[in-house]
């Protein structure tokens, strides 16, 4: 191969090498994107679903009515 035609070659792998790493860098930013929703569902379940859930859960308030407490007859 002469000098001219390896200048060609590398300008075409140089051009491909361009096109590949367009579309490597677009396909990084549509999966950080795609990073960013997911963080923002799991976000969403903490939201709706509080740790305290995780430490045993928060008792449930009864609708019977308490017993009130009766005030001390001390004198």
């Amino acid at each position: 191969m002469e000098a001219a035609e390896l200048k060609l070659e590398f300008e075409k792998q140089v051009k491909d090498a361009d096109v590949k790493i367009a579309d490597a860098e677009k396909q990084l930013a549509q999966l950080k994107e795609y990073k960013v929703k997911l963080l923002g569902g799991l976000e969403t379940i903490e939201l709706l679903n509080p740790k305290s859930e995780e430490q045993g859960g928060v008792p449930e308030q009864s609708t019977d009515p308490q017993p009130s407490e009766t005030p001390s007859t001390e004198s």
